[in-house]
């Protein structure tokens, strides 16, 4: 029988796109406020992967993810997905959404998604949340799956992912050496 283990936090990172009626700087300040710094931004790229979003946000829609210096309990994932859908609010106009906001994270082997919506490849993680495997780590960079998201895929963007990661593995060594130093 295996022993249960206390997992390690995990990098919170956070995909966001807007319409052109909002500044990406209203949405940043709000997540720096909820989630602490941001200590990585990826670049600013047009979000046109899909049309899912195109009846309630429009078709100009740009996007970017961050990722956040704290490093969070992953059990705290399933309310964090749900602190996101009520930061969106504010954005609302006209009954329509303004702002998409995505949290999920990074672990040493992969990138996570927390979702609402349940299809077959999702897994129930409590609370009505979803966990979405978007990326594996193999052989020195992320790797897609099947399901990945199209603008997930894009170089630009597993660039930036495996920049985080590499930022997220330094942050576990100083970790575990403070850890170790406090139980000496």
């Amino acid at each position: 029988m295996g022993s249960i283990k206390h997992q390690q936090p995990v990098k919170l990172i956070c995909g966001i796109f807007w319409t052109e009626t909002i500044g990406v700087s209203q949405i940043l300040d709000v997540l720096q406020k909820t989630w602490g710094p941001i200590d990585s931004f990826g670049p600013i790229f047009p979000f046109n992967h899909t049309k899912y979003y195109d009846d309630e946000m429009g078709s100009d829609l740009e996007k970017q993810y961050v990722s956040f210096e704290n490093l969070v309990d992953i059990d705290t994932m399933p309310d964090i997905k749900i602190l996101s859908n009520s930061l969106e609010k504010p954005f609302f106009a006209d009954g329509k959404r303004h702002v998409n906001i995505d949290p999920g994270y990074i672990a040493d082997a992969k990138l996570v998604m927390p979702t609402t919506k349940n299809l077959s490849h999702r897994v129930y993680i409590g609370k009505n949340i979803f966990a979405d495997l978007q990326l594996m780590y193999k052989k020195e960079s992320f790797q897609f799956t099947p399901w990945t998201f199209n603008d997930v895929r894009e170089p630009l963007n597993i660039a930036f992912f495996n920049t985080v990661r590499a930022t997220y593995m330094e942050q576990l060594k100083l970790l575990r050496r403070t850890t170790l130093s406090k139980s000496d």
